[in-house]
C-alpha cells in the first residue's frame, strides 16, 4: 500500500487497518497495537490471527469478506472484556487497479466526556490529513502549472500549444479535485463561508463553457451558455462558489453525454430568485440512482467496468455548496431522455458600476437561428437579442421560404460532415451577395471539410459572435499567452523547492520585475535587512530552519515593513488569517498563473503616472489607434510573436522618446527634435498609430521649418495628447489572448 493508505490510517483517532478481500491486513496505523491488551493481527496476518480468542475477530473477517463495493458500511459491536466493549466499523473501499479493500476502524467505548475528547481528536486528526493532503498534491502541481504558464507565454507551433494546452487544463483538474476534496470537508465539518460580492453572470457563464471547449468537440457536441436578456448582468452572490457548481454540473453533462448538446442558460424565477439549468442530450438517469446521485462518491455505474472515470465527488459537492448559497438544485430525468438540473438561487441584482454603456453591435440585424432543438434555439436567440439582433427561429427546410426576412443565417453543423458542404452552399446562394451565412460547427473546422463560409466553433461566446457577424479577425493560434509587463521594480522569493524557485523567478522576470530568491526564511530574514531594498516579498510559509511566518516576525520586529505575500500549498481555514497576524500583507495559494501572479505584484510596484488625456484642440481631431494594421501584420508575417515583441518593445522606448522630444524642445535644439519625432513617426506608423504617426510628422515639418517655440510647444503637446491612446489600444492588444479556436476564417 501506498503515501496515501498510510496517512489515512495514520489520520484516524483510534486503531485502524484496511485488509484485503481475504481479511488480510495490509497497513494498519499506530493504534493498530498487534502486541497489546486488544490483540489486533499485525500487518500481513489475516483478522482472526489476533492474540485472543475474541469472536469479534471473527465477525469482522466475515464481515470484511461479504463487504461489496455497494455495501452500506458494517458496524459491529465486540463483547470483550475491555472495558465497555469496541464499536467495529468495516467500509469499502476502490483501488486504481480495482482491486477491493476494507477499512476497519475501532472505536472505544467511553464516557460522554470521553467522548467529547476523541471527538475533538479525530477533528483535529481530520484537520491534519487536510492539510497534509492539500500540501503534498499542491506542491507538484505547483510546479507543473508554473512550467505550463510559462510555455504557454511563449511562441509555439500550433501542434505544440495544443499539446501544452491541453497540459494545463488537465493540471487546472487536477487543482480542482483537490479544492473540491478540501471544500467537501469542510462543508462536513460546517466551516465553509460563502461571500457576498457583485457576480457577472455572463463572464461566468463563459469562462465555464469555453475550458470545456476540446472536450466537447472531440464529441461532436453542441455546447451553449447563455444569460436570458432581462437577468440583471451583475447579481451578488459568491463567484468561486457559484463557479465550482457549474463546472462540476457543466463538466457532468459533458462527461455523459456521446452526441447532441449540452446547453446551459440562467433567466430570473420570480422576483428573487433566478434559475441557471443545465441540459443535455445524455443516456438519463433512472429513478433509484436520481435519488442518491447528490451523495458523496457515487457514480449510477460504479462497477469497475465504467466506462466514465471520477470520483463521483462534483454533484455532492455542487448540492452542499447550493444550500450553503441559499439555493436548490433537482435533477429531472428519464432513461433515454437526456438529463436537466436545475439551479435556483436568492436574486439580488447588484449595482452597476458608472459609466455610459455602448450601443449594441448587432443593431438592426435580423438573423435567423437554426439549431436542434428549442433549447439550443433559445440560447443563440439570447445571445443575439443581448448584443441588439433581432433572432428569427427557423426550420432548415423553411430558409427557402423566410430567408428574405433576414439578412443573416446562423446555423449548427457538422463541419466534418459532406452534407454540410450543401448545406453551407444551399445557404450561401439562397442569402445571395449581400446576405451572412454563419455556420456553428460541433466539431474542429480545421480539419473539416467546409470551406465556406465563415465557421464558429462551439461554445458561442458573445464577443467572439459578434466579432464573426460583423467580419471582425481574432487572434492567430499558436501566438504566445501575453500578459502585459509590469513597471520594473525588485521582488525577493523567498521558496526551499529548488524547482519552484527557478520557475517562479522566472515567471516573475518574465513580467519584467528582478528577482532576488532566498532558499529558507533565515536567508529571507537576512536578505530583507540587509543593503538591498525590495518592493514585494513573496514568502513560501513552510521552509526549513526559519518558516515564512517566523521570517515575518522577524523582519517586522526589526522595524522593516516591506510588503510580505505568503505562499502556502496548504489550504485551510485560518491560514490567511495566521499570515496576516504574522504581520503578511496578503496571501497567495499555490499553485499560481501568470495572471495571478502578475495582479498579486501590480500594486505593490510603483507604476509611473499616467498621462493625461486631453481633449484635442480646435481643429484636432485624434481617433483611436486602427489595430487593422497590427493584425495585418500579423498575417504577412505569420508571427504574432513578433509582432507581440514590436508592441513591447515600442511601448519600453516610448518613455525615452518623450523624454528626448522634451529635452530637445527645452534646448531648442530643432535637429535633435526633427529627428526624435522622425523615428517615433516611423514606429507609430508601422503599428497602426496613425494618430501618433501624425502629431510627429507635424513636429518634424515644423522643426525643419524653424517655427516658434510657442507652436513647437502646442505641437509636442499634440504628440502627448496621441500617446495616451496609443498605450491604451496596445496595452489592450497585448492583454488579448483570445484564440483562433473561436473563429476560424476560411
Amino acid at each position: 500500500m501506498g503515501f496515501a493508505a498510510r496517512t489515512l490510517v495514520d489520520a484516524l483517532p483510534g486503531p485502524a487497518a484496511i485488509v484485503d478481500s481475504d481479511g488480510r491486513v495490509l497497513v494498519a496505523n499506530g493504534r493498530w497495537r498487534p502486541d497489546g491488551d486488544d490483540g489486533y493481527p499485525h500487518e500481513g496476518a489475516l483478522l482472526t490471527d489476533g492474540e485472543h480468542d475474541c469472536p469479534a475477530h471473527d465477525r469482522m473477517l466475515s464481515a470484511a469478506l461479504l463487504l461489496t463495493p455497494r455495501s452500506s458500511p458494517a458496524v459491529l459491536a465486540c463483547r470483550c472484556d475491555s472495558p465497555g466493549g469496541d464499536g467495529v466499523r468495516i467500509t469499502h473501499l476502490e483501488s486504481d487497479c480495482g482491486a477491493h479493500r476494507r477499512l476497519v476502524t475501532v472505536e472505544h467505548a467511553a464516557a460522554p466526556a470521553g467522548a467529547a475528547a476523541q471527538d475533538d481528536g479525530a477533528a483535529q486528526a481530520k484537520s491534519q490529513f487536510l492539510a497534509l493532503l492539500g500540501h503534498e498534491i499542491r506542491t507538484p502541481v505547483t510546479t507543473v502549472v508554473a512550467a505550463v504558464e510559462l510555455l504557454r507565454a511563449q511562441p509555439l507551433k500550433q501542434e505544440v500549444r495544443e499539446v501544452v494546452d491541453s497540459v494545463h487544463r488537465s493540471v487546472h483538474a487536477l487543482k480542482a479535485l483537490t479544492d473540491d476534496l478540501l471544500d467537501l470537508a469542510r462543508l462536513e465539518t460546517g466551516v465553509l463561508r460563502v461571500e457576498q460580492e457583485p457576480v457577472a453572470m455572463r463572464p461566468v457563464l463563459e469562462s465555464i463553457v469555453e475550458p470545456l471547449q476540446q472536450q466537447a468537440r472531440r464529441k461532436g457536441i453542441l455546447l451553449l451558455a447563455a444569460p436570458a436578456p432581462d437577468l440583471p448582468p451583475t447579481v451578488l452572490g459568491d463567484v468561486h462558489r457559484l463557479r465550482q457548481v457549474l463546472t462540476c454540473v457543466v463538466g457532468n453533462a459533458i462527461k455523459f453525454t456521446e452526441a447532441g448538446e449540452v446547453v446551459v442558460t440562467a433567466a430570473p424565477d420570480g422576483d428573487d430568485a433566478y434559475q441557471i439549468i443545465v441540459s443535455d442530450t445524455g443516456p438519463g438517469i433512472a429513478g433509484p440512482d436520481r435519488a442518491r446521485i447528490f451523495a458523496p462518491f457515487v457514480q449510477a455505474d460504479s462497477s469497475a467496468a465504467r466506462r466514465h472515470e471520477g470520483a463521483g465527488l462534483g454533484l455532492a459537492l455542487a448540492a452542499r455548496l447550493v444550500e450553503c448559497m441559499g439555493g436548490t438544485i433537482e435533477v429531472r430525468s428519464q432513461p433515454g431522455e437526456g438529463s436537466q438540473f436545475l439551479i435556483r438561487l436568492p436574486l439580488r441584482a447588484a449595482p452597476q458600476p458608472p459609466g455610459t454603456q455602448a450601443p449594441p453591435p448587432l443593431t438592426h440585424r435580423r438573423v435567423a437561428v437554426v439549431a436542434p432543438s428549442p433549447r439550443s434555439v433559445l440560447a443563440l436567440s439570447w445571445l443575439l437579442t443581448s448584443a441588439g439582433a433581432e433572432p428569427v427561429p427557423m426550420r432548415f427546410e423553411n430558409l427557402a421560404e423566410r430567408v428574405r426576412d433576414v439578412d443573416t443565417v446562423l446555423w449548427c453543423d457538422d463541419s466534418h460532415d459532406p452534407e454540410a458542404v450543401r448545406r453551407a452552399d444551399t445557404v450561401i446562394e439562397l442569402l445571395g451577395p449581400t446576405g451572412r451565412a454563419q455556420m456553428i460547427s460541433t466539431t474542429d473546422p480545421r480539419t473539416g471539410i467546409v470551406r465556406k463560409p465563415d465557421v464558429l466553433t462551439a461554445p458561442l461566446v458573445l464577443r467572439r459572435l459578434v466579432a464573426a457577424l460583423n467580419q471582425e479577425r481574432t487572434g492567430v493560434r499558436g501566438a504566445p499567452i501575453t500578459v502585459p509587463p509590469l513597471n520594473g521594480g525588485r521582488v525577493l522569493l523567498a521558496e526551499d523547492n529548488d524547482v519552484n524557485r527557478t520557475v517562479f523567478r522566472r515567471m516573475i522576470e518574465l513580467l519584467g520585475v528582478e528577482c532576488d530568491t532566498a532558499a529558507d526564511g533565515s536567508a529571507a530574514v537576512s536578505a530583507l535587512l540587509g543593503e538591498t531594498s525590495y518592493d514585494v516579498v513573496l514568502m513560501d510559509v513552510q521552509m526549513p530552519r526559519t518558516d515564512g511566518l517566523e521570517a515575518t516576525r522577524q523582519v517586522r520586529a526589526a522595524g522593516c515593513d516591506t510588503p510580505i505575500l505568503a505562499l502556502t500549498a496548504t489550504a485551510l481555514r485560518g491560514d490567511r488569517e495566521r499570515c496576516l497576524q504574522a504581520g503578511m500583507n496578503g496571501h497567495l495559494s499555490k499553485p499560481i498563473t501568470l495572471p495571478e501572479l502578475r495582479a498579486a505584484l501590480e500594486p505593490y510596484l510603483t507604476a509611473p503616472a499616467e498621462p493625461a488625456e486631453p481633449e484635442p484642440g480646435p481643429g484636432q481631431d485624434f481617433p483611436a489607434p486602427d489595430l487593422s494594421k497590427l493584425r495585418d501584420l500579423e498575417e504577412q508575417l505569420e508571427d504574432r510573436a513578433l509582432v507581440v515583441t514590436t508592441v513591447n518593445m515600442f511601448l519600453s522606448q516610448l518613455d525615452g522618446r518623450r523624454s528626448a522630444l522634451a529635452e530637445a524642445l527645452r534646448s531648442q535644439d530643432h535637429d535633435r527634435l526633427r529627428a526624435t519625432a522622425h523615428t517615433l513617426k516611423s514606429s507609430s506608423a508601422l503599428l497602426g498609430a496613425d494618430p501618433l504617426a501624425e502629431a510627429c510628422a507635424q513636429v518634424e515639418r515644423n522643426a525643419i521649418a524653424g517655427t516658434s517655440a510657442q507652436d513647437l510647444t502646442a505641437l509636442v503637446a499634440d504628440v502627448e495628447s496621441a500617446v495616451a491612446g496609443a498605450i491604451r489600444v496596445m496595452a489592450g492588444y497585448l492583454s488579448d489572448d483570445e484564440r483562433a479556436d473561436g473563429a476560424v476564417r476560411r
